[in-house]
Parts: structure tokens; sequence; C-alpha cells
């Protein structure tokens, strides 16, 4: 009978080959995953500069006074005079009047002078945000002030009576 040579210690081929393919399996799960979170984190990015940009566009739309007249208005642009690097980004808001109902429940049905407000909706995206980022405000209408008289114009008559003391 043949006996057979004890071997010497090393790996056979197949072996190696299994080693080898799940060394380059697992380097394969981690290198996705490893592009998943530099995807992740830019996304995260992207949507922490929207809503920065989407404030910043809100308190400019407060701030501008024509908007706040009329029955309100629509605009769209992008946010290419912040930085180039934000050009990517696009708004768009629609300004509305709203009647608003203010009875108080508590007292009796009076004629109660009709109040309105503005309702703003304001829109950001970008490609690849995922989701755009909405926001919404409402903001009083503000009451109509008396006209100032005109220069050279006579004062307004006295009540009858003369002035009140």
């Amino acid at each position: 009978m043949k006996t057979r040579a004890p071997r010497d210690g090393g790996f056979t081929l197949v072996e190696v080959v299994i080693a080898l393919a799940i060394i380059a399996l697992t380097a394969v799960v981690l290198l996705d995953r490893r592009v998943e979170v530099v995807r992740d984190a830019g996304r995260s990015r992207d949507v922490r500069i929207a809503w920065f940009l989407a404030s910043q566009k809100l308190g400019e739309l407060e701030l501008d006074t024509s908007l706040w007249q009329g029955q309100g208005g629509s605009s769209s642009g992008d946010f290419g005079e912040v930085g180039e690097p934000y050009a990517r980004f696009t708004w768009e808001y629609m300004i509305v009047r709203v009647p608003v109902e203010t009875v108080d429940p508590l007292s009796t049905p009076t004629p109660q002078k009709p109040k309105e407000i503005f309702r703003i909706g304001l829109k950001v995206d970008a490609e690849g945000l995922g989701e755009p980022i909405l926001l919404e405000a409402m903001f009083p209408v503000p009451e109509a002030k008396p006209a100032a008289p005109a220069e050279g114009t006579p004062p307004p008559p006295a009540p009858p009576g003369g002035a009140p003391k």
C-alpha cells in the first residue's frame, strides 16, 4: 500500500481563492457603504444650506413693503446673487391676501370690521435635494393710515362748539 507523504505546511489553491473572495466581498461592501455615507453627508449639507437660504429669503420678503400691498403676488428665481455655489438653489414664492373670520364666540353677534392677512408660501429646491423646503407664514394686513393733508390745503374745520378742552 502506498503511503502519502505528510503535507508541507502551506495553503491549497482552493483555500487561497476562497480567502481572496471573502476579502473582495468585504471590500466591496465597505466601499459601497462609504459612498453612501459621503452621499448622505452631501445631501445633509444641501438641506442645511436650503433651510438657511429659505430663512434668508423669507426675511427679505418680510422687509419688502412693496409686496404687502394690493392682493399679493408671486415670483421665482435662484440664489446666484448670494454666491456662485448657491446658484443651483431655486426659490419660488406666492403671497395671497386672505380674509379671516374674527368673531368672538362669547360676545353677541355684532358686525365687525373684516380682517385680512397675507399668507406667503415659499419653496426652495435644488437638484439632488430630495424634497423641496416649504415654508408658510402669515402676516397681518397693515391698517390703512389716513392720508396726510397736502401742502397748501386749509386745516379741517373745528368741531361745533369750539375745540374740546
